[in-house]
């Protein structure tokens, strides 16, 4: 179906279309908004509006749009709500996706503004009719500038050339634009009472029906998802369901429903986008908890957390599903967390931030970001496991931390090169997290550890795959035309092994100092202008038949600073007189360059090649030594 904007305009009035609590926010700005506008006035296309419907038993709190104002009650920063003074309708739905583009028409063409000045929509949207320009139409003007011009009465709009858009009453926009389609012929409304020149009142009548027919005619695109629908189901449609403003995710209708569930509890509202930042500040947890980072990853944790646990807590039930089980980490799985259950993460959040560094120290021996790991919600398993030892395990468990360790590290690498979690993971961890706890539950005290292992590895090679070898893994460190989940396999142990700046010791490099980068060892402009030079089989991509330049074997953690001075120059011209093989010999072989590899870094041309397959061989061994039990 379809309707056009005063139709819009009413539902958003009578309460008929309100929005999620979760989506308050409206951040389009004046040029968005503008364009809008001129495409309602050209009858252009101007998207669509996906609606839910809501059942008697409806999951979401909702409320009419709004926008930032003063609220004089509470003499503090309030909501100017766009809505009647009546009660839900009947039937009414729930913005999904158009929450910015309605707020906008509310803005242009419903009269919608801040009545305090110091807020950007004090003022009001005009249609300049003296424009030469389609684009320079439609105007926006603050609320003391439409004093100041006498904008705000209709004699002053009109011998300025300026009619305004909105109208408080959409049953009364279609009144208001006749009159204006006459009162724009009427010389009492212009300057000394003297009618513009007759080409121009013709250009400028043309204007002004345009905007008419547009206002009128222009159609907006409506989706109804039934109410039969449940939040799981709605998540599953819409990876995000506002796609042009502020994002909204899964986390979002969770963060709605947790505050709706324990804003009457004794120890407070969880907010939960709150606690997720606090749990980024932890030790083990920065760079991998943020409400504006995929913050959806946390959620997968606590799920996973239940999935491991013997003894759950009854999940939360899912709009009228009557059995409602925790499985994964799909979007439905997220819903039914239960409240409480939240809450005890949240009170153990030092706890469970360490598990997320133990992850981290487990697959690299270091600590890294969310951004840079390869399947990032692969962790769900391991922190789940934890938790599940700490909380659960008692003496008849016979694994401890370091089974898991060696166990998981292995899953881990295997798992990525075998590239598992490409498709289809949000199910797939489930399962992994499930059989992983049986086999470790399934060690018996006293076993032979070498025994154990073999048997470690080989449910490694049924339930992940057969452990990659060590020249399937030098090719991935070997050519920085990888992409995705291997690409940032070759670079993980280099972000978890940066600690001190390798010419300048006293420079940190470490995660929490946020001054490290891999930069290039053979800088990109030095590899390009000696591409035809003696080292052409690995400068040339073509020849090599891989990319060396932007690979692993030629990055390596630095400081900027050291970095903005290196990128300038070749190894063996910046390093001589700067830096030695044993100023820092324990640096240098941290990032993978041994004496003789550093050697070959003074070699200019003639040691490139054999430079880069020593260290990528370097980085390959490591690798593969992590991916067996």
């Amino acid at each position: 179906m379809d309707i056009n904007i005063p139709g819009v305009l009413k539902k958003l009035r009578t309460k008929e279309w309100l929005i999620p609590q979760f989506q308050r926010e409206f951040v389009w700005n004046n040029a968005q908004v503008i364009a809008l506008a001129n495409s309602v006035i050209d009858a252009r296309p101007v998207g669509m509006v996906t609606l839910w419907e809501q059942s008697a038993d409806a999951p979401l709190p909702l409320e009419p749009i709004s926008i930032a104002d003063w609220d004089p009650k509470e003499n503090a920063t309030g909501q100017k709500t766009y809505a009647d003074d009546c009660p839900v309708p009947g039937r009414y739905y729930a913005i999904l996706d158009g929450r910015q583009r309605s707020t906008a028409l509310a803005l242009t063409f419903g009269g919608l503004r801040a009545s305090s000045a110091i807020y950007r929509h004090a003022g009001g949207y005009f249609l300049d009719v003296t424009a030469t320009e389609d684009s320079e139409r439609v105007k926006f003007v603050p609320q003391k500038e439409m004093v100041k011009r006498n904008l705000h009465t209709h004699a002053g709009a009109i011998g300025n050339g300026y009619f305004p858009l909105g109208t408080d009453d959409p049953n009364a926009m279609m009144g208001q634009w006749m009159v204006y389609l006459q009162d724009i012929n009427k010389a009492e409304y212009y300057p000394g009472g003297v009618l513009p020149q007759e080409e121009e009142l013709k250009r400028r009548n043309a204007a002004l029906s345009k905007a008419f027919s547009g206002i009128f005619n222009t159609k907006m695109a409506v989706y109804i998802v039934p109410p039969t629908y449940d939040l799981a189901q709605i998540c599953e449609i819409f990876d995000t369901l506002n796609t042009t403003g502020t994002k909204v995710s899964t986390i979002d209708l969770i963060h709605s429903g947790l505050f709706n569930d324990t804003v009457g509890d004794a120890g407070g509202a969880l907010l939960l986008r709150d606690e997720i930042d606090a749990i980024g500040e932890l030790d083990g947890a920065v760079g991998w908890s943020s409400s504006t980072g995929r913050p959806e990853l946390i959620a997968q944790f606590v799920a996973a957390i239940h999935v491991a646990l013997d003894a759950k807590p009854e999940p939360k039930r899912i709009g009228g599903a009557k059995d409602t089980r925790i499985t994964s980490v799909k979007s439905s799985d997220l819903l039914a967390i239960p409240s409480a259950f939240w809450r005890k993460v949240i009170e153990n959040n030092l706890t469970f931030a360490s598990f997320i560094g133990g992850f981290q120290n487990t697959v690299a021996g270091g600590r890294f970001t969310m951004a840079q790991c390869p399947y990032p919600a692969s962790a769900a398993i391991y922190v789940a496991l934890r938790w599940h030892l700490e909380f659960e395990g008692g003496a008849a468990t016979h694994w401890r931390v370091a089974d898991l360790d060696r166990l998981y590290g292995a899953f881990f690498w295997r798992n990525v090169f075998h590239s598992r979690y490409d498709q289809g993971f949000l199910t797939q961890i489930g399962t992994d997290l499930r059989e992983m706890k049986a086999f470790l539950s399934k060690k018996q005290l006293g076993v032979d550890e070498m025994d154990w292992r073999k048997q470690a590895n080989e449910w490694l090679d049924f339930n992940v795959g057969a452990r990659p070898g060590p020249i399937d893994i030098f090719e991935v460190v070997s050519d920085g035309g990888e992409k995705g989940a291997l690409r940032r396999a070759a670079l993980l142990l280099l972000h978890a092994r940066a600690d001190r700046d390798v010419i300048s010791a006293e420079l940190s490099i470490a995660l929490e100092g946020g001054m490290m980068d891999l930069h290039h060892i053979y800088p990109k402009d030095w590899c390009k202008n000696h591409a035809g030079g003696v080292a052409k089989d690995v400068l040339d991509r073509e020849r090599a038949g891989r990319d060396w330049v932007n690979s692993a074997a030629n990055l390596m953690p630095m400081h900027r600073q050291t970095n903005n001075e290196w990128r300038k120059q070749s190894p063996a011209t910046f390093l001589h007189g700067k830096a030695d093989f044993d100023s820092h010999p324990n640096l240098w072989t941290r990032y993978y360059i041994n004496r003789d590899a550093y050697d070959l870094l003074l070699l200019g041309e003639d040691g490139v090649a054999e430079f880069w397959k020593k260290r990528a061989g370097a980085m390959a061994e490591d690798i593969y030594s992590r991916t067996t039990a």
